[in-house]
């Protein structure tokens, strides 16, 4: 026989996790971390972008990068069925293509990439060659975690034709540009 739990442990309970929860989003944002556009094609070939941090190099050989999408997020399904996808390094003078890329879309909508200068890759989707940088990616994995997908790629490319100098940054939910180096 199990001992039932006070009628209002459940409500302490929640309002614990949910205050863990605030934690770790607070101490999460503190962490900054280089800017990104996800760039892909949706299922019917529109191409899509989205502005993310969560990125990483994972291995040289083979070389892979992953990428963390919100799994109820404008460009998750396409991750699914995309022949590739590339990742564009903003520079800090991209802030406006860092904003534009992260607001709010309902699936369908359509993403203008005219704003900025661009190329199609090699499985059409964009980059933004005003970056810093750049990679060109074959899927190679995709692992559910949590309310995420970690989205991890081969990279098949790395563009040389970018032309952005210093990279955008955001941290503690701002974006800036990274000073000289830390003090010794």
């Amino acid at each position: 026989m199990h001992a039932l739990a006070p009628a209002g442990a459940d409500r302490l309970e929640a309002a614990a996790s949910q205050e863990h929860n605030s934690r770790f989003r607070e101490a999460m944002a503190r962490l900054s971390g280089g800017v990104a556009v996800l760039t892909t094609l949706d299922p019917i070939g529109r191409a899509c972008g989205l502005t993310v941090t969560a990125v990483s190099s994972v291995s040289l050989s083979p070389p892979l990068v992953l990428v963390c999408v919100k799994r109820e997020g404008f460009i998750h399904d396409a991750l699914f069925v995309a022949d590739g996808w590339s990742l564009t390094f903003l520079a800090s003078d991209q802030l406006d293509a860092a904003e534009y890329f992260a607001r709010h879309r309902y699936p369908g909508d359509r993403d203008d990439f005219s704003a900025w200068p661009a190329r199609r890759s090699n499985t059409g989707e964009f980059v933004l060659t005003g970056g810093v940088a750049a990679v060109t990616c074959a899927p190679f994995q995709l692992v559910e975690a949590g309310d995420h997908t970690i989205a991890i790629g081969e990279v098949v490319h790395v563009p040389d034709d970018m032309t952005g100098g210093t990279p955008l940054v955001h941290g503690d939910r701002a974006y800036f540009t990274p000073g000289g180096p830390a003090p010794s």
